[in-house]
């Protein structure tokens, strides 16, 4: 009957129980939780690119400081230097540790750690492709000519920035919790198969 409580409904209610105190505490530790993932979009960005000098972080926002000279509003000329607020990519962190609460998950005290550094890569990939997508869109020609970027490769960054904004940071805290909680999963499909 639809009053009875299942294994679904329960796994929801607890979910959305726990993902306001996460996301208040995601919020609190702000300044700590985008310290990884801005490391390691500046290391990437320094491997990949010769024009990249560094980056500079500044609470949650983090800077992309080049070499490749853009006409500023002033009349003069300016070092790009685009940025990235970097919580908006890592949004998928807190409801990751819902799940794994919500769940009632065994483990926590290396499910939460793994889970925090496995999100890391994508939050850093979403970082990277802020930069670029400003950079592209960026006026000038001095910008074509010195990241030699061509049309082909603006699509790609296009393409690149809304898998970093829009998919990543919803998508891969579920599918990492459907792949550290397997037993779990498995147990909703069930009842949901036989309630079907």
């Amino acid at each position: 009957m639809w009053w009875r409580r299942s294994e679904i409904s329960g796994l929801f209610w607890r979910t959305l129980f726990w993902l306001i105190p996460m996301l208040a505490l995601w919020y609190w530790a702000r300044d700590i939780v985008v310290r990884v993932p801005a490391t390691w979009a500046d290391f990437a960005m320094r491997a990949m690119f010769s024009w990249v000098e560094g980056t500079q972080i500044e609470g949650t926002v983090q800077s992309l400081l080049t070499t490749i000279v853009v006409p500023h509003a002033s009349g003069q000329e300016a070092l790009a230097t685009p940025e990235a607020h970097i919580l908006s990519y890592c949004y998928g962190l807190p409801l990751l540790f819902a799940l794994f609460l919500g769940a009632k998950a065994k483990g926590l005290w290396w499910k939460l750690p793994v889970g925090f550094f496995a999100l890391t890569p994508f939050q850093a990939w979403g970082i990277c492709f802020t930069w670029l997508l400003t950079l592209t869109h960026a006026t000038g020609d001095t910008v074509a000519m010195t990241t030699r970027f061509t049309a082909w490769d603006n699509n790609v960054i296009a393409l690149g920035y809304q898998l970093g904004y829009l998919l990543f940071p919803a998508m891969v805290p579920i599918l990492l919790w459907v792949y550290l909680e397997r037993r779990t999963v498995a147990t909703i499909a069930v009842e949901g198969a036989l309630s079907a």
